[in-house]
């Protein structure tokens, strides 16, 4: 991140993250600055091409003029990067130089809920920026279907899973021949967990109803409490 840029955090509706993305970005590179010739009125999108297109302009005659400044994209180039984490939901983060681009970006935006007082810092969500580990929540036991190679289409169960090489050793449900298959975890979708002991099974819905809770609620976020600008 540039030194003179800043992130801010937006809150959006669940579930409408990207389309409220894509609207901002639209917003950010989808209009240039519009010029216009003096003598025919005729528009362009820079001064160049304003200023070549007086030189031979059949209604220039012996006028003299300037190219005029129509209107322009306030945010054309002060937007760096507007940050989306698939793992949190409810937020979009604007890297931005001023605040001000914030409210101009999210002016008019269907679901958008809010802006986040303050700054946030990038290690405040690094964690959610970075893919989670292609093995997590997949446990011996559990059946997948094999969605790519050469067992594409296959189901299978886990008989080991090799967290550090996000690999999957596993044993083909349809194969005559009971041989260990190594599939890397991202070929392997679940389709049905295996049972787990009661305990382990209630600690997961009590963690579960814990994020879900209100998403991250304004006064519990872990930046709600940045100072404002």
């Amino acid at each position: 991140m540039e030194t003179n840029t800043s992130i801010y955090a937006v809150r959006t509706t669940i579930g409408q993250e990207k389309g409220v993305t894509d609207l901002i970005t639209t917003a950010v590179i989808g209009e240039s600055d519009v010029w216009e010739c003096p003598f025919c009125k005729e528009d362009f999108s820079s001064e160049k091409a304003t200023l070549d297109h007086m030189k031979k302009c059949k209604k220039k005659g012996k006028k003299e003029g300037e190219p005029q400044l129509v209107s322009s994209n306030q945010l054309l180039g002060r937007v760096k990067a507007i940050l989306v984490p698939e793992t949190l939901r409810g937020y979009v983060f604007i890297e931005t130089t001023e605040f001000r681009d914030v409210e101009i970006a999210i002016s008019g935006v269907p679901h958008v809920r809010g802006r986040v007082g303050g700054k946030v810092s990038i290690e405040e969500i690094d964690k959610f920026l970075a893919p989670p580990p292609a093995a997590e929540g997949i446990s011996e036991g559990d059946i997948v279907e094999i969605i790519s190679g050469a067992f594409k289409g296959e189901r299978a169960k886990v008989q080991r899973v090799e967290a550090g090489k996000e690999e999957l050793i596993l044993e083909l449900l349809d194969s005559p021949v009971s041989i260990p298959v190594r599939v890397h975890a991202d070929f392997a979708k679940i389709v049905e967990r295996a049972e787990r002991p009661a305990e382990a099974a209630e600690a997961d819905e009590e963690e579960e109803a814990l994020i879900d809770e209100d998403e991250f609620d304004e006064e519990d976020s872990f930046w709600s409490h940045a100072p404002e600008d």
